[in-house]
């Protein structure tokens, strides 16, 4: 007959031990296992934990048919009063770090989005040239009407109504523009100039454009 292994001899009972006293709070042979990610089955870690309670190395607490184990509280290393604050300290300073990294994610976050729904610098250039021209016609339509032609009071007010909207858009999309080159802006080690250069931008200012005289009646 083969000889009987000894208890406490296998390294799947040292880990169970182990990571008992270092959690140093109760768990069930369920928990245990998915705790040791499968190390140990589930029966294993019953059988286990019922062998090192036999041994008194660990404690046991029977509740029906529910059984939980702990470790021994007196082998538990109790901490000093100094070294209780400075872990206290520290836990402090790891959730303030937590915390500036979670503002810090939200920011981003918003900035992705924000970059993500806009529209590409093509898109952009091409919107922006569909409503200058749009614009444009519309402006010498309404000079001509201005300088005395006889137009209805219905006509007149459709398009200086159309005149308005566009110039409404052109300037939401010019404070569009400016966000997305702020954020792409940042970090950047040359001049925004630079930058408008290298991406073939053209601003109203390069064009001699001026919205806000556009916009005036």
């Amino acid at each position: 007959m083969a000889p009987k292994k000894a208890k406490g001899s296998s390294s799947e009972e040292k880990s169970v031990l182990e990571y008992l006293v270092k959690a140093n709070r109760p768990y069930s042979a369920n928990d245990i296992s998915s705790q040791l990610h499968g190390l140990v089955s589930p029966a294993q870690a019953k059988k286990l934990l019922n062998d090192l309670a036999d041994d008194g190395k660990i404690q046991r607490k029977v509740n029906g048919k529910q059984q939980i184990f702990y470790a021994n509280q007196m082998d538990i290393e109790v901490p000093s009063v100094e070294e209780a604050e400075e872990e206290e300290e520290n836990i402090k300073k790891l959730e303030q770090q937590v915390n500036a990294t979670k503002d810090e994610n939200k920011a981003l976050a918003g900035r992705l989005h924000n970059l993500t729904n806009a529209r590409t610098d093509d898109q952009m250039r091409e919107r922006i040239a569909t409503l200058t021209a749009e614009i444009k016609q519309n402006e010498e339509r309404l000079a001509q009407l201005r300088s005395g032609e006889v137009i209805s009071p219905e006509e007149k007010k459709r398009i200086e109504t159309e005149h308005a909207a566009m110039v409404k858009q052109w300037k939401a999309r010019k404070r569009m523009f400016k966000n997305i080159i702020d954020a792409m802006s940042e970090g950047y080690p040359g001049k925004l100039r630079d930058l408008y250069d290298e991406l073939g931008i053209e601003t109203d200012e390069d064009v001699q454009v001026d919205v806000s005289i556009i916009g005036a009646k």
